[in-house]
């Protein structure tokens, strides 16, 4: 049950990180810090399942 709850939680995470790609060219300001965040996001959404899915 684990495994699956950690793959929802991973692609809404990247769901989330493609959408502030998307709103950082429409926000006023901190353009940039939106974008990072939306890496950061899409970072730890990758990185999820290789952590719980590589142990065994």
């Amino acid at each position: 049950m684990g495994r699956v709850i950690a793959a929802v939680f991973s692609i809404l995470l990247l769901l989330v990180s493609m959408y502030l790609f998307g709103v950082a060219f429409q926000v006023a300001s901190g353009q940039a810090f939106v974008f990072m965040g939306g890496i950061l996001l899409m970072t730890i959404s990758f990185f999820l399942p290789i952590h719980v899915f590589g142990k065994r």
